[in-house]
């Protein structure tokens, strides 16, 4: 079974894209205290612009301890800034 991830650890983390670019850090995430899960994130950019993605559009990376975007991330990300 895998270590469990303190969520705390989880602020001011680096999230990349696919191809190796950082496109910011997480700043809050975001609970569903009913079903007891992670739902989004704030990503915070480079711009200090705060953007929401879901968290299904990351996925973590435990041999670098960071999170990637997914393709349908790297989407949202592209849309919040057209």
């Amino acid at each position: 079974m895998a270590p469990n991830v303190i969520l705390y650890n989880l602020t001011e983390t680096y999230v990349f894209t696919v191809s190796g670019e950082c496109v910011g850090s997480i700043s809050e995430l975001l609970l569903d205290p009913y079903a007891g899960i992670v739902r989004s994130i704030r990503l915070k950019t480079g711009a200090r612009k705060a953007i929401k993605l879901p968290w299904s559009a990351m996925r973590y990376d435990k041999s670098r301890q960071t999170f990637f975007l997914t393709p349908i991330g790297e989407i949202v990300l592209s849309h919040q800034y057209h």
